[in-house]
Parts: structure tokens; sequence; C-alpha cells
């Protein structure tokens, strides 16, 4: 596999990606069925299936976690938003029983297979040791290695990426939730399961942001077409979240205001797919059904039937996010919008510029930016709006960009204040679009001239780029690399 990595859906590793899928559910079913419950069956004998056909020179499969990231025979493994929250079950097995991974010697039959769950799950917890999981699978003799996890003192730049890794797992784990809470038929047991786990998975960002505000952002440039509503959701949380902490928010603040702005449009669930994804203009009809969804969004959360304080801001934004500064907008009202309302329309309305629609294409970050400073006063708070554009800098993380030497890269993080805010870190792209080195655009070359400057920003999709990937796989700015 080129650049050692693999990617879930490619055609050449199909196998290998299902296999991992397979030991996955696997893994998470046992911990919630006892040994001979018939929910174990169907990825049992799909492990099985799946092992008895590796053949060629590698007959060993070996599964290992390193810093946040799964490694499948040395291959890093990428996974996607829903991937990431089946895959941390596991990563959470491993780290319980001291596990760094494990590796398959042989093929499986159905029977070893019950004997490995029955080692690893079923065994009361004080044999879930390394050493005492290790001694029993020795003793019955399975097929069955277990590799231990790496120790030694990470450097600064390894703890930096394993950060944005978290950070990036914690955006998808919030993406997943979403998505449960819009598409299932809800009870209210699970309702209330999803909801606590959405708070939690808010503060869990809240916490990242204020330890790491520069990484923070970069999570917001995920996008996906087919889960828009799900990314956009969660888009304009961390927005919102990263907004609140420039302006100084207290930890329960960001989270009032994080969980607020992942439900300001749940009321869009009701509304119809076709008038969604409609690529044509809307009729009165279909703009009145869509000029609804601010109550839709409010009869949902008043559905909590709790109140306080965190609930209440999450109704009001939930009402006003497409209110404007000045009092105009829908649903009519009196007064002008609620502070947290205020954040929330501003980063709903650049995620939603910036993310490609049945009905356009999306807006450069730049380009989101200038348009909206055009409305700054009448529809957006000048304030509010002027804070979050020299939060995002002159090129906004997530940037495809184009420098004067004719290198494209992607900006990871945005530029200072004064001179410097036209001089991000940007991360160049490399040989198959693969992330390269990380250059600080502030260094200059030996005769004291900036050694690279951006010319141009360049629309992502025209050279088939995820910016995202970028952000997440990208290190720390190396310098000494200045052009004499």
């Amino acid at each position: 596999m080129s650049d050692n990595i693999l990617q879930f859906g490619d055609p050449g590793s199909a196998r290998g990606n299902a296999l991992v899928q397979t030991w996955f559910q696997l893994i998470r079913i046992a911990q919630m069925h006892a040994i001979d419950n018939q929910a174990l069956d169907r990825p049992n004998h799909g492990l099985v299936d799946l092992t008895s056909h590796i053949t060629g020179p590698e007959t060993q499969l070996a599964f290992q976690v390193k810093d946040g990231a799964l490694f499948v025979n040395g291959a890093k493994v990428r996974l996607s938003s829903e991937e990431y929250e089946l895959a941390h079950t596991v990563f959470v097995f491993l780290k319980e029983r001291g596990m760094g991974g494990f590796t398959f010697v042989s093929a499986l039959s159905a029977d070893l297979v019950r004997k490995l769950l029955t080692i690893l799950v079923y065994a009361p917890p004080p044999e879930r040791t390394f050493e005492r999981i290790e001694t029993a699978l020795a003793t019955q003799g399975l097929p069955f290695r277990i590799i231990r996890p790496e120790r030694g003192q990470k450097s600064g730049n390894e703890r930096q990426l394993e950060r944005r890794t978290y950070t990036f797992f914690t955006y998808a784990k919030l993406v997943v939730l979403y998505k449960s809470l819009l598409s299932e038929k809800l009870t209210p047991s699970r309702r209330n399961f999803l909801m606590q786990n959405i708070s939690r998975t808010i503060q869990a960002l809240v916490d990242v942001c204020q330890e790491e505000a520069r990484i923070f952002v970069g999570t917001s440039t995920v996008r996906n077409d087919e889960m828009y509503a799900e990314h956009h959701a969660a888009n304009v949380a961390v927005l919102a979240i990263a907004v609140g902490h420039r302006l100084g928010m207290g930890k329960v603040a960001l989270a009032d205001l994080g969980t607020a702005a992942v439900f300001h449009d749940a009321g869009l669930k009701s509304c119809p797919v076709e008038i969604l994804e409609k690529s044509t203009p809307l009729d009165q009809n279909e703009r009145a059904i869509i000029a609804q969804h601010p109550i839709r969004s409010v009869d949902f959360l008043l559905e909590e039937k709790k109140i306080s304080k965190s609930n209440l801001s999450r109704v009001i934004v939930a009402f006003e996010h497409h209110r404007l500064n000045t009092g105009a907008g829908f649903p009519p009202a009196s007064r002008r919008p609620d502070l947290l309302s205020r954040i929330v329309t501003i980063c709903d309305v650049y995620d939603a510029l910036t993310t490609r629609r049945p009905w356009r294409s999306a807006y450069l970050p730049d380009q989101a930016i200038a348009s909206m400073l055009r409305e700054s006063g009448a529809r957006f708070d000048p304030a509010l709006l002027k804070t979050f554009a020299g939060m995002l800098g002159l090129y906004p993380v997530g940037s495809l960009v184009r420098l004067d030497n004719g290198q494209l890269g992607v900006v990871v993080s945005p530029g200072g204040e004064g001179e410097a805010i036209s001089r991000p870190h940007v991360t160049l792209i490399g040989r198959l679009g693969m992330p390269g080195v990380t250059v600080d655009l502030q260094e200059r070359n030996k005769a004291g001239a900036w050694a690279r400057s951006v010319v141009a920003c360049e629309d992502p999709a025209t050279v088939g780029i995820q910016t995202s990937g970028i952000i997440a796989a990208a290190g720390p700015p190396a310098y000494n690399t200045a052009i004499s």
C-alpha cells in the first residue's frame, strides 16, 4: 500500500478492512451479551471466514494501537467518522487490559474464538491483566499473541500529534451521536442516553479548546456531503466554542454555548429531504416549511421537560439563530437576539457558506469571511464578527493556498496580529496529496526576506484534496527550511 496507509473502502484492502470491522463488532457485542448468546454467531463466523482466507507471505495479521491510531501489519488505518466510534470501544478495551494490540498467527475456528472471548472478555476482572491473559492464551494453545503497549517518553511533537488525533476523534464521536439522535426512533431512555453523551462530548471539546485552541479550530474543516446535517452541527459547535473561548468565557458557559450550537438546527429533521436537498429555488410553500424549523427545534428541545439554565440556552439559540442583529429575521420577535444566539448565527452562516450544497458550490474560506463582513451590523453583530474573523485570520484554517514558489499547502494554524495576519502555518501538499512538512510563513530566508508567501487561495475540490485530512495529520512547523 503506497505511503503505508490503509483506508477503509479501498478495493485493494477490502478483506483487511472487513476483518478489522468484524473484530471490532465481535468485541463490542461480547461486552453486551453472554458467551452463548446468538448475537455473537454472525461476527464470530465472519471472523473465522475472513482469517481462513488470509494467504500469501503475510500469514500473520497484526493489529496495534499507537498514539491513538490503528495499525494493521504496520500500515496506519484511516477511519471514517462512524468507524472512529467503533474503534474507540476497542481502544479502551485494549488499554484496560494493558494491551497494545494482538496478532492472529493462523486461521481460527468458531470454538477457538469463543475460547478467546472467554479469556479476553468473560474472565473475572482480576484475570484481565496482560500477564494473566498471556498465560491463559499459552496454556490453551490459542493462535493468538498479544502485544505490549509501546512505552517511553514522548516528544513534544508526538504529544501534539496525539492531542490532535484525540481532538478529531472527539469531533467524530459528536457527529456519530448527533446522527443517531436525528435518524433513530428514540425511546425516552435512548434519547436521554444520547443527549447526555452529546453533553459530555461537548465538555471534552471545551477542554481541548482551552488547552490547544490553535489545533481545535481545525476540526471544523471536516466536510461530508452525505452527512451535511451532522457535520454542520458539529462544526458550528466547534466554531462557537472557539469564539466563546476567545471572548474569555468560562468552562461552564462554553459548554452551554457548544451544546446549544449542536442543537440549533435539530428541527430540520422533520423537513422533507426533497426540500432540504432541492437544487433549484424553493417556492413559497417550501420556504414556509423551512422557516418553521426554529420552532420545530424548540419543540424537540422542550421534550426534555427539564428546566435548567443550559436547557433554556438551547431553546433560545434554536429559536433565534435565524434572526438578525437588528432584530429582524425569523421567527419574528420583539427583542434583539441573545449573545449566544448571535455567536451561533455567525458560525452557522460561515460553515454553511464553506460547504458545498446541491444548489451552489462552496465558498472558499476567505470568500465567506469577505461576504459576511459586507453584512456586518445588519445581519451580524459587528464586534462578534470582528472577533470571529480575527480568530480565523486572513487565511482561515482549512484554506488551500498556493505559495509564491508554486507549492500548494493547507493552512493548519492562523497567523498572528498585525503583519503576521497573512502569515499562517501551512502544511505543504506532498506526493499523492499526502501531508508534507509544515512551514511557518513568518520564516525568513538568509537575506532577511520572507521565505514563502501566499499568492492565492485555491478550491480544494478542483485538486481532489480533503483539507481536514491534511490538518489531522499535520506535524508542527519545521524551521531552518528557509529558501536562501
